[in-house]
């Protein structure tokens, strides 16, 4: 038998296999796959189109969102170099590790040269005159694309120092910026790389343009950000309306550990963000307070609508393990909050407001999970301790679930 006749055509296997090889690989992976050969081309946008929803079929339809596309692309596969962490001097009495430990440094060099190049596509698509509808029109394109790359491959981009907040909880209760500082805000690899391909697109494209550029650029920036927030919390929100017809409560709580995901990914970039030019302090607490609270399910029960009405008759079928588990999820992106101002606060000084309302929106969530953990505890022993009163009475008795509800929404 001929090497040709044994082999397997990618283009030969079900749909479902190949989505399902899929999900271990990036966009970027794709898109070269769709470099080596026509077959490959038309197989790699069947798969980008059913696992990314993109269009990709008929790239002279939609020029310009195919040339960003393979700006994401480049920079995902060009953008990184990876060096060995250095190994500590005690680590020679040690046997070594199975595989060298590595770190990721951005190449700032390929990074400014597909800035330059998607800047001076921009300059060209734009008139002469009147060039700020056109200008909006294609930074808008641009940077919806940029941001919907960071949350394609969730699964895929794991979370730096994500560990529950629940770990020191004394400590944090005593003193709680100190002790977040001893933990240093670390980006996700994704993230990361696309706000340093931001933060050089930014000033180039304000040498082209004019100073109106900038304006234009972080409206957007913030707009976008809006979108991702908005999909994001009725995602949540109506998966946990879910929750009560679900029959499988394992595929329930996979699907919640996703979306959960997604949004712990999205707080983190925009952590990173805030950390440069392109946001503020003061837009990140706005965003704060406009979406991000809004994805709280036990925020959403102060208010008064029809969709509060729905989301509170949800809440109260919760147990305490339940409600116990929303406001530690409330807690760790608070944390993150916190930690993105302090590392925004000791580079430029000038987010100390903004750090102490974070701090004390962390310390109120803090103080919800610690009362909670508290009336469990006490409810247990008081259980426990009238267990043999009822196991000796010959009537039969009923017990009720206890639901707990925060002391701010009754």
């Amino acid at each position: 038998m001929s090497c040709r006749q044994s082999t397997v055509l990618l283009s030969t296997l079900p749909l479902e296999v190949l989505l399902k090889v899929a999900d271990h690989l990036h966009f970027a992976d794709l898109w070269y796959l769709a470099t080596a050969s026509r077959s490959c081309r038309k197989l790699a946008h069947h798969i980008i189109w059913h696992k990314y929803a993109i269009d990709l079929y008929k790239p002279r339809l939609n020029v310009f969102s195919h040339l960003v596309h393979s700006a994401v692309a480049y920079v995902c596969r060009h953008g990184r170099i990876s060096s060995l962490v250095p190994s500590s001097p005690d680590s020679t009495a040690s046997p070594p590790p199975p595989a060298a430990p590595t770190r990721d440094m951005t190449n700032h060099h390929v990074l400014q040269s597909v800035a330059n190049r998607l800047a001076v596509e921009i300059y060209d698509r734009s008139p002469l005159q009147d060039w700020e509808p056109s200008l909006d029109f294609l930074v808008d394109k641009t940077l919806g694309i940029l941001l919907d790359h960071v949350l394609l491959d969730t699964c895929l981009d794991t979370i730096p120092d994500i560990e529950p907040p629940r770990t020191n909880l004394t400590l944090l209760t005593k003193n709680t910026i100190p002790q977040i500082k001893q933990c240093p805000y670390s980006p996700t690899r994704m993230g990361k790389l696309i706000t340093d391909f931001l933060t050089i697109l930014y000033p180039t494209l304000t040498a082209l343009f004019d100073d109106h550029a900038a304006s234009i650029h972080h409206r957007l920036l913030i707009n976008h950000l809006n979108r991702h927030l908005d999909a994001l919390t009725h995602r949540y929100h109506y998966h946990h309306k879910r929750r009560l017809d679900c029959k499988h409560m394992k595929a329930w709580a996979l699907m919640n550990r996703s979306v959960r995901h997604s949004v712990l990914v999205l707080v983190r970039f925009m952590g990173t963000l805030v950390q440069t030019d392109l946001l503020t302090a003061n837009d990140l607490r706005i965003l704060t307070r406009q979406r991000i609270v809004a994805l709280f399910l036990v925020e959403q029960c102060h208010q008064q609508d029809e969709n509060s009405n729905k989301l509170r008759s949800m809440m109260a079928s919760l147990s305490r393990r339940g409600w116990m588990d929303e406001i530690e999820f409330q807690m760790t992106i608070l944390l993150d909050l916190v930690r993105a101002m302090i590392g925004r606060q000791s580079i430029r000084w000038d987010a100390h407001m903004e750090l102490d309302l974070f701090a004390s929106m962390f310390k109120n969530a803090l103080a919800d999970f610690m009362s909670y953990q508290s009336s469990t505890a006490l409810n247990t022993t008081t259980s426990n301790f009238l267990a043999p009163i009822n196991n000796s009475k010959s009537v039969p008795t009923t017990t009720t679930t206890a639901r707990i509800i925060p002391s701010h929404i009754t």
